[in-house]
């Protein structure tokens, strides 16, 4: 008889765990890593275009023909490439050290009761940076006034970060957008760059 209610009780701490506080800690741990590796990637993102002092004549280049209307834009592919390459390294770095430091979460979070997450004192977790980082740059052309085009470049982070605990782990993805260089060019765009959403998409090797 004592087994059995011992089995019964072991039983039903299982399937609270699992069913109870796992998905209330995978939520909340989910939310807290997103936020803290795109806060990390964009610092990385920050730093390096200030280190860089990007121009955007240094990544883009217009031909005219004989008439003086344009007839190429064409990217610098070795300076996209070595600027993907510095972003991936720095997020990196910046990302590693987010995975040492870990994260806290509070014991409440470990009751599984939706009103208790974020309470009590807190307990650190380490983090792994997998990583599955890519980049990708992004060229938008929309319309600046009467024959004037504004030229954007952007740049696209993806970052994977996988949490690890006794009893589950997932995998959080992050994309983070931002804005490298822009300029407005006067002429006529030619049309082999205009697509259906005015967008090319350049995926640089990192």
């Amino acid at each position: 008889m004592a087994l059995t209610l011992l089995s019964i009780f072991l039983a039903s701490i299982f399937l609270y765990i699992f069913c109870v506080i796992n998905p209330v800690i995978k939520e909340a741990t989910r939310a807290l890593i997103y936020s803290l590796s795109t806060s990390a990637v964009s610092d990385a993102v920050y730093d390096v275009l200030a280190e860089q002092n990007v121009k955007y004549e240094d990544m883009v280049e217009i031909t005219y023909d004989n008439n003086g209307d344009i007839s190429l834009i064409s990217i610098d592919t070795v300076v996209v490439n070595n600027l993907a390459r510095r972003f991936y390294q720095v997020a990196q770095v910046y990302l590693d050290r987010m995975g040492k430091e870990g994260i806290d979460i509070a014991l409440g979070t470990f009751t599984g009761l939706p009103f208790l997450v974020g309470i009590g004192p807190t307990v650190n977790i380490k983090i792994v940076q997998i990583g599955a980082m890519t980049s990708s740059f992004k060229s938008s052309f929309t319309s600046a006034g009467i024959n004037q085009t504004n030229h954007s470049l952007y740049v696209e982070l993806h970052a994977s970060v996988s949490l690890v605990l006794p009893t589950y782990s997932s995998t959080v993805d992050s994309i983070t957008e931002f804005l490298v260089t822009e300029s407005v060019i006067v002429g006529d765009i030619p049309d082999v760059y205009l697509g259906s959403d005015n967008t090319i998409t350049l995926a640089p090797s990192t």
